[in-house]
């Protein structure tokens, strides 16, 4: 069982997410190349990231003024972490530029670490217009705009020219490369006060800032500049001159991140979880509202409650509207099942088989029996899963998508945690319609159909995974039974 805990991991969201609120999304793998002595700059800012106290990483951000106006920027992270017992050194980097107005004009982000993802965008009118390269394949997507738009981590951009009085809300739209969508954010000004750094007061105004229904803090002076951030999970980020913020311990720090993540398990723990056939819990600390959780092998038996029944063999007839079943069979930029190399390998798993359900099987089996089980830091595409044939379950769970919708299978990721050693962690599965049937499987643990000691919050694809940010630190889980 212990084998089975290093399957686990909830994948690149997560360290996007801690670091999105300090404007420095989190990637893989490498680490950030420090400004040249020469480099001009309107403003260098740099800042120690801390988790539970022990410092974990550094971010810096530099910033520009663009001849005729306008800003450019560029944000570069570094983080060592500790995910059950594996050191990741995690790097991420983000350049865009702003209009004389803040908003966002274009912008390039890049992901390094198992594999490489690269996102550029431009804003043509009220249009994003977004190119995604992974392992080699490029896709295209247009958003639509409804009017300006940042990223969230351009907070100086967002409250640019705004004045700073307690009370004030501001709502703005903005692109989150995680989620590859333009999401709102609201930023109100809650509090003015006193922040201590580098052994002064220094006053400041409190920002309390609600993204993807997760909320954070950030402290900024009456420069615009950030002097601390405390965010989701427990990470801060402080204010700090750049040979103290760029000093990293030689070890990654003791917090083991994916653990602290966990949620403990209240009351009638599973004896054998992989074989558990039913369960049943009570929930708390977050709104089913706006999840998934409801539906299929899942039913909310008490609203109020937060009751919810968890059934691994359900034989609920399930048929999938017009919509959707276009929707679980079309390619996106993370799930190619149009490409060449897919197409052909879900063919060959196909062929001679009688039906859909044995089909999504055989995928199922091939997936779990060809990728090396390795615990990876990385927003996963399929063409670079097939090619690297290794990953956890994020990796996993996307490759069976890709190859499933390529054999003509609706499929799609669920999102959500899975009981393991007293803790529910957070891990990606699949779900497939077939024969009439909704049958959730798990390509990772070898499981056809899953087990019910997991419960899903999210359904869709990796960049679903933003809902699942109000859970982190809050959801609580009780289980009244389990058989």
């Amino acid at each position: 069982m212990k084998r089975t805990s290093t399957l686990i991991a909830i994948g690149a969201v997560w360290l996007a997410t801690m670091l999105w609120f300090g404007g420095r999304q989190a990637g893989c793998m490498g680490r950030p190349r420090p400004p040249s002595a020469g480099a001009a700059a309107d403003r260098e800012e740099w800042h120690g990231i801390y988790l539970q106290d022990e410092k974990i990483g550094y971010s810096v951000t530099i910033s520009r003024t663009l001849p005729g106006g306008g800003r450019a920027v560029s944000n570069r992270a570094v983080m060592r972490l500790n995910l059950m017992g594996t050191a990741q050194e995690v790097l991420a980097a983000t350049n865009y530029s702003l209009d004389a107005s803040y908003h966002l004009t274009d912008l390039d982000f890049r992901l390094d670490g198992a594999a490489r993802l690269e996102i550029s965008g431009r804003v043509d009118g009220r249009e994003l217009e977004l190119v995604v390269t992974s392992d080699g394949s490029r896709t295209t997507q247009h958003l639509p705009l409804d009017g300006p738009v940042y990223l969230p981590d351009a907070l100086d951009a967002m409250i640019a020219g705004k004045t700073l009085q307690v009370g004030r809300r501001y709502d703005f739209a903005t692109f989150d490369p995680a989620s590859l969508s333009v999401q709102p954010a609201a930023v109100t000004v809650a509090a003015r006060e006193t922040l201590a750094v580098d052994g002064a007061r220094v006053p400041a105004f409190r920002l309390d800032i609600v993204f993807s229904g997760a909320v954070s803090s950030a402290w900024v002076d009456s420069a615009g500049r950030t002097l601390k951030e405390q965010g989701p999970m427990g990470i801060v980020m402080m204010a700090e001159p750049r040979e103290r913020a760029a000093r990293l311990p030689d070890r990654p720090s003791g917090v083991d991140l994916l653990t602290s993540l966990a949620v403990p398990a209240q009351g009638a723990v599973p004896a054998d979880p992989r074989a558990t056939s039913s369960m049943r819990v009570r929930l708390s600390g977050i709104a089913l509202a706006g999840l998934d959780v409801g539906g299929g092998r899942q039913r909310v038996t008490d609203p109020a409650g937060m009751m919810v029944a968890v059934e691994a063999d359900d034989t609920t007839a399930a048929v999938l509207t017009d919509e959707a079943r276009r929707r679980y069979l079309a390619p996106t930029p993370l799930i190619q099942s149009d490409d060449r190399a897919i197409v052909a390998l879900a063919r060959g798993l196909a062929k001679g088989r009688p039906h859909d359900r044995a089909t999504a099987e055989a995928i199922a089996g091939w997936v779990h029996d060809n990728l090396e089980k390795r615990m990876t830091v990385s927003l996963p595409s399929a063409v670079e899963v097939l090619r690297s044939r290794r990953g956890d379950c994020n990796e996993h769970a996307t490759l069976f998508a890709a190859l499933a919708r390529a054999a003509g299978v609706p499929a799609a990721l669920c999102l959500g945690v899975v009981y393991l050693d007293g803790r529910f962690y957070y891990h990606a599965w699949n779900v497939v319609w077939c024969g009439g049937r909704r049958i959730e499987l798990d390509p990772t643990f070898g499981q056809f159909p899953a087990d019910a000691a997991r419960l899903r919050l999210a359904e869709g694809d990796l960049t679903r995974q933003n809902l699942l940010l109000p859970a982190f630190g809050k959801l609580g889980i009780e289980i009244l039974e389990a058989k």
